[in-house]
């Protein structure tokens, strides 16, 4: 009897093996190569970034249908929404991506544009209104300008390019060279009721500086393409930016700019001007 129990527990553990082995050897996952021409294509597997470029083997992809999708700059974007994995298999991906021309659009609005310089020695005035603009400090008074422009003529989905802030100097005060930077301006404001006392809150950090030339009549320009990406894409929202004096109280120097209401020569209102592809 004790031998009969003896070798019924060794057929069950016996069994309880066979099983087991025939489970872990059933094959329930696949391969996916994926290459691109050209390559460096970031890879999406089932809309999850996969942190990769082609050319690229995902492995370990459950059996089944999945969606692939290659986002390369410059490029469409390529998305296959059923691509088959079969269980120990590998399924090959190496699609021709198709090359993004690029489009190009100037903002550079009349009297509805929003731009307005402040002043701190008029802490309480407003100057939505004026035909030129203040940046820098002299004599003890620092002007700041703060403007923004309307994106609802930009494609929602455009990926940006290049994207420059244009102002014209027309004139300055002060003999020395200095640096205007720009910053992000976190919330609304209102043109017509904008001043010193009144100025919306910005970044403490400058997104980019410009040099700026005492005495020069010329366009200077402020390259913001990421940060009118992130507009478009809803990252940040769009309140504009401001312009200031790096050195504010250290420095004595003032530049002039044409603002949106300058009627004499419309060419040289503010502008942003942009160049982007649709994916």
């Amino acid at each position: 009897m004790k031998k009969k129990s003896i070798l019924i527990l060794s057929l069950f553990i016996t069994a309880l093996i066979l099983i087991a082995g025939c489970t872990s050897i059933t094959p329930t996952a696949g391969i996916i190569d994926v290459k691109s021409t050209p390559a460096g294509a970031k890879v999406y597997l089932d809309g999850v970034d996969t942190g990769q470029a082609t050319p690229i083997i995902l492995t370990n992809i459950d059996e089944g249908s999945h969606t692939i999708k290659l986002d390369l700059f410059h490029y469409k974007i390529w998305e296959d929404t059923a691509v088959a994995v079969n269980a120990n298999q590998t399924t090959y991906l190496n699609p021709p991506l198709t090359y993004a021309s690029t489009e190009y659009i100037t903002l550079q609005p009349g009297a509805v544009g929003k731009d307005a310089a402040i002043s701190s020695s008029i802490p309480t005035n407003n100057f939505g209104n004026e035909t030129y603009s203040w940046v820098g400090d002299f004599s003890g008074t620092i002007t700041r300008l703060y403007i923004q422009f309307n994106l609802s003529s930009v494609p929602v989905n455009a990926r940006i390019v290049d994207a420059d802030l244009l102002l014209y100097q027309y004139f300055t005060f002060g003999g020395s060279d200095f640096t205007i930077e720009l910053l992000k301006i976190n919330n609304s404001w209102d043109e017509s009721t904008i001043s010193w006392d009144l100025q919306p809150t910005r970044s403490s950090d400058p997104i980019i500086t410009s040099s700026i030339t005492a005495g020069a009549t010329t366009w200077n320009s402020w390259d913001i393409d990421d940060l009118v990406q992130s507009w478009l894409d809803g990252g940040i929202a769009n309140y504009g930016v401001n312009l200031k004096d790096t050195h504010e109280t250290s420095g004595n120097t003032m530049a002039y700019f044409y603002t949106s209401d300058y009627t004499i020569d419309t060419t040289k209102r503010p502008k942003l001007v942009i160049s982007y592809y649709i994916p």
